[in-house]
This record gives C-alpha cells, sequence and structure tokens, in this order.
C-alpha cells in the first residue's frame, strides 16, 4: 500500500498507567459523590460536557492537568488529593485553603 508507513505500530499501554487512571477517576468519582454533586454539574462548573466527567470516571481517558486542576477546584479539594495514592481521603478536613497554604518544606526554608 502506497503511502502508508507499514514501520509504525503502537506499543500497548503500559498496566501502571491504566491502574493510574483508573485511581484518579475513582478519587473523582468519590469525592463528587460526597460533595452531592452529578456528573452533569461537576462538568457544568468546569466548562465541560458529562461524558467528559464519565470518560474520567471510568478511566477511559487520562485527564489534562488543566481540567484535574479545574476538577480540584469545583470539588473544593486539594489537586494533591485527586493524584496522590498515597493521601487518605478524608473529606471532612480538605478544603480548597490547603492548596494555597505553602508546602511544609517551603515554611522552613529561610
Amino acid at each position: 500500500m502506497q503511502g502508508q508507513n507499514q514501520d509504525h505500530f503502537e506499543a500497548p499501554e503500559p498496566e501502571w498507567s491504566e491502574l493510574r487512571r483508573a485511581a484518579i477517576g475513582e478519587r473523582i468519582r468519590t469525592i463528587r459523590r460526597h460533595r452531592k454533586l452529578t456528573q452533569e454539574k461537576l462538568a457544568h462548573r468546569i466548562g465541560l460536557d458529562r461524558r467528559s466527567i464519565h470518560r474520567y470516571e471510568a478511566a477511559k481517558r487520562d485527564p489534562l492537568l488543566s481540567v484535574l486542576i479545574l476538577v480540584a477546584d469545583a470539588l473544593d479539594v486539594p489537586l494533591a488529593l485527586l493524584v496522590d495514592d498515597s493521601l487518605e481521603i478524608n473529606l471532612v478536613d480538605a478544603h480548597r485553603d490547603e492548596r494555597m497554604s505553602p508546602p511544609t518544606w517551603a515554611a522552613r526554608r529561610k
């Protein structure tokens, strides 16, 4: 076949990438439900459609960093809570103001 690159192939996605996407989607879903938001309401708050939120939660699409920041803002949680598996989800104490304070190491630097 003319014009087609026969040497091109796509490597399969690594398992860790799929697991990471699933973990982020589950965290978005858990926090969204705790905040009593529908996918549609969350989508409206950040300027996306409901299908995009569904795809993130179902691990069918990787959200861009800019989207994760918008989601964190809309859910009123620190961005780290969405992406860092080592953080336990404690929604009683998680609020937007935690994202504004400097990290612990910054306070100790002189």
